[in-house]
């Protein structure tokens, strides 16, 4: 059983490039969503473990697997001793959708998150003012919103990536375009539901 609430990889390499900066500004905003996931699933009645940790690793060992090829950010340890696993994305546009990385280089076609992602979670949050938190967010279930898709009650959106010189593409939803068992939590209902004691969805 893992000592801690949340574990996060961390790749320890400095990351360099014209697109850098996701990363430092990723990591700027660990503390406001580690206290969003203890407070969302203790409210649902899944209170984490205390503390945090990280796995160092780096960007070859990163490659290796942590999280290139499983879509894993996070490590969610709830007091029961189970285990969940989580990927998040930090955006600072003007949008309201989830976003998932379709091609890595869509030049080349090789495959992103969207074929490859096993996460159990997925989070997108939004920072537009830079305030270190979040003024928009949404938890998914992954899985259920694998099955919408193949069944066909989702229907994505895709566009390219060309900012900083990136090749790649994703696909891309709006929050209110996810069917409700989908959803865990999200900004647009969490604070009516919290002060009305209601399931998050």
């Amino acid at each position: 059983m893992r000592s801690a609430g949340i574990t996060r990889v961390h790749i320890m390499d400095v990351i360099t490039g014209a697109g850098a900066w996701r990363f430092q500004e990723a990591q700027a905003r660990w503390p406001a969503a580690n206290a969003l996931y203890r407070e969302v699933f203790a409210a649902l009645g899944m209170p984490l473990l205390p503390g945090d940790e990280e796995i160092e690793c780096d960007k070859n060992e990163f490659n290796a697997g942590y999280d290139k090829f499983l879509g894993i950010d996070v490590i969610l340890c709830f007091t029961s001793g189970m285990e969940v696993t989580l990927q998040e994305k930090f955006l600072f546009t003007r949008y309201k959708t989830v976003t998932v990385e379709y091609m890595q280089d869509w030049q080349s076609q090789e495959q992103g998150d969207w074929f490859h992602m096993k996460a159990q979670y997925y989070f997108v949050g939004y920072d537009r003012i830079r305030a270190l938190s979040f003024q928009d967010w949404i938890l998914l279930d992954w899985a259920a919103a694998q099955r919408a898709t193949s069944a066909g009650q989702i229907v994505w959106h895709e566009l390219a990536n060309r900012q900083d010189g990136a090749r790649a593409s994703f696909r891309y939803m709006p929050f209110d375009a996810f069917p409700l068992s989908c959803i865990v939590a999200c900004s647009d209902t969490y604070q009516r539901a919290k002060q009305i004691t209601l399931p998050l969805c």
